[in-house]
């Protein structure tokens, strides 16, 4: 580890050993040297550990606190005024570090910038992408209606102000990152930098591919986020809310209608129901009156395909329509 460290790079690992060692390569190779890694396992029982001392990563030991928890011990840990949270399954771009310290230098009124991704498969070969960069200079604007930043590898932080906010709000889950961006944006402290930072991994095991946890943890970011938006912003946020709801819901509908053809309606899939009746009651609503015309007028069951709860939230990467990217 240098003396003294520019930025470090927290990485919360909990069973990724096999794609941690990537990701501490992608560290390693940076162009920026000044950097400090904090690898903060979460309760592994794979080698998570061993792969992070072998690279020379300082290592925390701790029991499964959930990935806020690791991310924010990490940032106790920290030593340098500049920071990023990897995810273990992604690798950062050879110059995402000094390119993200360089932009808040030139900005220091900034407290985080943010910047694209890149999509990779299981392997690290790259998918599409349609990163769609802010199209206004108001970024909280366009956070309450999409993520702009769809890994936390893809921000620098300074470090201080972060913890200043108590960092990423445990009880928020997958989408905490959310809550942040939301709130630095809202002070007029985010700015965003057009360039791929990170290789965003896609695999069956990302968390932003259930969408029952993704939608209760991204409607309570919102609900959160509901006290403190600005009266003239209150019309994105209604929208940004029900785009939320009809992006999740579409995927859990999609499977639920799967895995009832399939008999398969156990207790995971009824708290999905509850779920949808819960927060998503127009979407089901549409989803009815079409049952019911297609069935009143002789038209076979629409085509389903197979999948879990749900399609990776990523898809909407790769589709400009869509009108948001969801924080994994």
């Amino acid at each position: 580890m240098p003396s003294s460290p520019v930025a470090s790079v927290v990485i919360p690992c909990l069973n990724q050993a096999r794609y941690l060692r990537a990701a501490l390569e992608s560290v390693r190779t940076q162009s920026l040297s000044a950097i400090e890694t904090i690898v903060v396992d979460d309760g592994s029982i794979d080698d998570t550990a061993a792969v992070a001392e072998a690279a020379g990563a300082t290592v925390v030991r701790q029991s499964n606190q959930g990935l806020s928890a690791a991310r924010n011990r990490g940032l106790r840990l920290a030593n340098a005024p500049y920071i990023v949270f990897l995810d273990a399954d992604d690798e950062l771009e050879r110059d995402a570090v000094d390119s993200g310290v360089a932009a808040l230098e030139r900005r220091p009124d900034a407290w985080m910038v943010g910047r694209c991704c890149v999509l990779v498969d299981g392997e690290g070969h790259r998918l599409p992408t349609n990163c769609m960069p802010p199209r206004s200079d108001d970024l909280y604007a366009e956070w309450l209606i999409r993520n702009l930043v769809w890994t936390p590898g893809a921000a620098v932080f300074r470090r201080q102000p972060l913890l200043d906010i108590g960092g990423f709000p445990a009880a928020l889950g997958p989408a905490a990152d959310y809550a942040v961006y939301l709130e630095l944006a809202r002070a007029g402290r985010a700015i965003f930098d057009v360039r791929d930072a990170v290789r965003y991994r896609q695999h069956d095991s990302n968390m932003s591919r259930d969408a029952p946890r993704m939608l209760r943890a991204t409607v309570a970011v919102l609900r959160r986020e509901r006290p403190h938006v600005p009266p003239r912003y209150r019309r994105l946020f209604r929208r940004g809310l029900r785009d939320w709801r009809t992006f999740y819901g579409e995927q859990i509908i999609q499977q639920l209608r799967w895995d009832f053809r399939e008999k398969r309606m156990a207790r995971e899939q009824w708290q999905a129901v509850k779920l949808l009746v819960w927060e998503c009651r127009a979407l089901v609503l549409t989803h009815l009156t079409r049952k019911l015309r297609r069935v009143l007028g002789g038209h076979p069951p629409a085509q389903i395909e197979p999948g879990r709860f749900a399609r990776s939230v990523d898809d909407r990467s790769v589709q400009a329509s869509q009108p948001a990217e969801a924080p994994r």
